[in-house]
């Protein structure tokens, strides 16, 4: 929606589990020492605990196989027994013909960051040609922040203490304060969409959000959710409450608690 790609770079595919990569399906498989497989028409279903250190609402996976124990689908579920992530398999090519350098994440990052400076450039030389010097100085593009949205969960004894909004050079910027219990920070921002794609290098672990996905760093978390930006920062809450209070981000104005 705001025309930009986001690359992460970070090894969290290796440090968690992923329903997509078999060899991290494996690698929790070989952990979970107590893992039960069952037999039936079908094939085999072998059920393992799971490990998803940035979302810890998922807890076991089904990893079902046919009779030739190839992999057809994988569940992944909550402690209520509901299907949180269900990725299935039509075609496995276990001889694909991928070298080494295709992930080589370095040189993507680069070609990327090559491509998104050419675009820049063309698009200055198109505003260049097309605007008059002086004309040009009043048609750059700023954010407006219509309604400030509170989050409709927050800890308990932990107060909206402070909302501040700030005019940027991108546009408006809304920073809350809550403290209490949990002391953290809310940060919104409003952003326009590119007129051309640009590539956004993020630094932190990918965090699953009802509507979006969030980069975790220590401390902090980063998203985009339709025209805002949203950074949630906080040395006391827990990654389980960072992600309750960014779900619970929707088009409300309202706010749970108030001091």
């Amino acid at each position: 929606s705001l025309n930009k790609s986001f690359k992460f770079q970070s090894e969290w595919p290796d440090n968690s589990s992923q329903a997509y990569l078999i060899n991290n399906i494996v690698k929790d498989i070989e952990k979970d020492k107590n893992h039960e497989i069952l037999k039936d028409n079908n094939g085999y279903v072998i059920k393992s605990k799971v490990n998803y250190p940035n979302n810890l609402e998922l807890i076991y996976q089904k990893v079902y196989l046919d009779n030739d124990k190839n992999i057809k689908m994988v569940e992944v579920y909550n402690d209520s027994d509901i299907v949180k992530i269900k990725v299935s398999f039509s075609k496995i090519d276990l001889n694909a013909n991928i070298k080494e350098k295709d992930f080589d994440v370095k040189e993507y990052l680069k070609e990327d960051e090559n491509n998104s400076e050419l675009n820049k450039e063309d698009e200055k030389n198109k505003t260049t040609e097309e605007c008059k010097e002086e004309s040009c100085k009043n048609d750059k593009k700023t954010a407006s922040i219509e309604n400030i949205i509170y989050p409709l969960y927050i800890p308990s004894n932990t107060y909206l203490t402070n909302s501040e909004k700030l005019q940027t050079e991108r546009g408006e910027r809304v920073i809350l304060t809550f403290t209490g219990a949990k002391n953290f920070v809310l940060i919104e921002e409003a952003v326009i969409k590119n007129d051309n794609m640009e590539i956004v290098p993020v630094y932190g672990e990918p965090l699953m959000l009802s509507e979006s996905i969030g980069a975790l760093s220590q401390n902090s978390l980063r998203w985009d959710k339709g025209n805002m930006t949203y950074y949630l920062a906080s040395t006391e809450l827990s990654i389980g409450e960072m992600l309750k209070v960014a779900n619970s981000l929707g088009n409300s104005t309202l706010v749970s608690n108030t001091k």
